[in-house]
């Protein structure tokens, strides 16, 4: 049913699922790009992330890095440091990279640097209503990063319901962190 008039208001408050007529509304989005450490789920917001490198990207380790660096790269003629998220999330840094491997490389806090993911899953837009603040039990190490939680539902058949939480990271809070010499 298609209205060539304006709606009445009984018309206005009758629910859609009584009216055959679609209202269709444009929800603010954000771009996050999705990535796994240790089997679990993060984000980083999409305007923070400049790159994706393969995990093939030769990196460099220097001596007497600390936990959270990894080594630095040369991209384009310029040298970056790769950061390893684990360290600073409280998480076990793996012992090599593997093949699923990935280098984020993220602009935030005054600072450009590789961010090694252990896989990389989506870049997405996902609805502003779809962000929830992270609960109170949220451990002691991701709180000072984690701003917000989404569920967020892997292309898989219709039948599936597979949905994870995944932890939305604040770039800059992780990069300050790094600066100040943190994990």
């Amino acid at each position: 049913m298609t209205h060539d008039a304006p709606l009445s208001l009984t018309e206005a408050l009758t629910p859609n699922a009584t009216r055959n007529d679609t209202i269709e509304r444009e929800e603010p989005t954000q771009q996050f790009v999705l990535f796994r450490l240790e089997g679990r789920r993060f984000a980083l917001p999409g305007h923070a992330v400049t790159e994706i490198l393969g995990g093939e990207q030769p990196v460099y380790p220097l001596p007497g890095l600390p936990a959270s660096t990894e080594g630095v790269i040369h991209l384009r003629g310029q040298i970056e440091s790769v950061v390893y998220l684990h360290a600073l999330l409280g998480m076990t840094p793996p012992s090599s990279p593997f093949a699923s491997q990935m280098i984020l490389m993220v602009n935030a806090a005054g600072l450009t640097s590789g961010v090694r993911v252990d896989q990389l899953d989506d870049v997405c837009d996902i609805a502003q209503s779809a962000l929830k603040t992270p609960p109170d039990s949220l451990s002691e190490a991701l709180r000072p990063y984690v701003t917000a939680l989404f569920q967020y539902r892997e292309s898989a058949p219709s039948d599936s319901a597979d949905h994870d939480a995944v932890a939305l990271l604040d770039a800059s809070a992780l990069f300050t962190a790094y600066q100040n010499g943190l994990g």
